[in-house]
């Protein structure tokens, strides 16, 4: 019996988006490398991005942490990397558990975390997932008049992770932007960001972003997860950035989180040369 997918809307060259038994695998294998440099001076790989705010595990109104809630989604799509919000890690309202440890073990992923504020004798940030152990991850600091935020910086072999919850007040999502700017200059590599911005699509956020960005998720309500009306969760690269976007959608999950998990495949324009390995710090 054929299945039906659990998606809201997205396309992909036409065609369903649809959970698939194999992706390509993450790594280009070395017989791939070797092949297009025979042939051409780059090729493309394809890798699938999940950005989900998982409201801590606790499902759409639920007090209790249960981490399947995620795990299932995250099963489901079967992403190569995935960058999370609101993600506890040794609080006492989680009952002391390492949230992130815990969820890279029943997910089968590499894990990095990066606390924004000190909460309830624990820290709460974002991590990522990641089917390949990152080169390495570090944060930045981003303003919140109501709490502070973070931006989390994930460095893989061919491009980076951004992965970040911005602020409820406008004047600190905007003065966001401007140090996630002078921290995307710092890399060669082609970035992604990825997050919760709390910001519409026609709010003054969005605006400031797409001078520099172009969004690759669907124009899909995201948010409240049960009866989605707006959008505020995103996958973005920058407008020059050799990357094309393949499928995109916003997973059909009412009760797992609060928000709509939001995914894309994208494919980058791998370089075969030194420049392609460059990381932040040479510009």
């Amino acid at each position: 019996m054929k299945t039906t997918p659990k998606y809201i809307s997205g396309f992909r060259d036409g065609a369903d988006f649809a959970p698939r038994a194999k992706w390509r695998t993450f790594r280009a294998t070395l017989f791939v490398v070797l092949l297009a440099a025979l042939s051409s001076s780059a090729y493309a790989e394809e890798v699938r991005i999940l950005t989900y705010n998982i409201r801590n595990g606790r499902g759409l109104a639920s007090p209790d942490v249960d981490l399947e809630r995620p795990t299932r989604v995250i099963r489901e799509i079967d992403p190569h990397v995935v960058g999370l919000q609101e993600v506890d890690r040794l609080t006492r309202r989680s009952g002391g558990r390492d949230i992130p440890r815990e969820l890279g073990t029943l997910t089968q992923r590499e894990v990095e975390y990066a606390s924004a504020i000190d909460f309830d004798g624990g820290e709460y940030g974002v991590a990522t997932l990641s089917s390949q152990k990152p080169i390495r991850s570090y944060k930045v600091p981003l303003p919140g008049k109501e709490e502070r935020r973070v931006l989390q910086v994930v460095e893989f072999e061919h491009f980076v992770l951004f992965n970040t919850h911005f602020s409820l007040m406008k004047e600190s999502r905007i003065n966001s932007i401007s140090i996630l700017e002078q921290e995307r200059k710092k890399f060669t590599k082609p970035v992604v960001l990825c997050g919760d911005l709390n910001a519409t699509p026609d709010s003054e956020t969005i605006s400031e972003l797409r001078k520099n960005w172009r969004i690759l998720s669907p124009s899909v309500p995201t948010f409240p997860a049960d009866a989605p009306t707006i959008q505020i969760d995103y996958v973005l690269v920058p407008i020059d950035a050799p990357i094309e976007v393949r499928e995109a959608c916003v997973w059909d999950a009412p009760k797992e989180s609060d928000h709509r998990p939001v995914c894309v495949l994208i494919e980058i324009n791998v370089e075969l040369d030194a420049d392609s390995q460059t990381s932040a710090g040479s510009k």
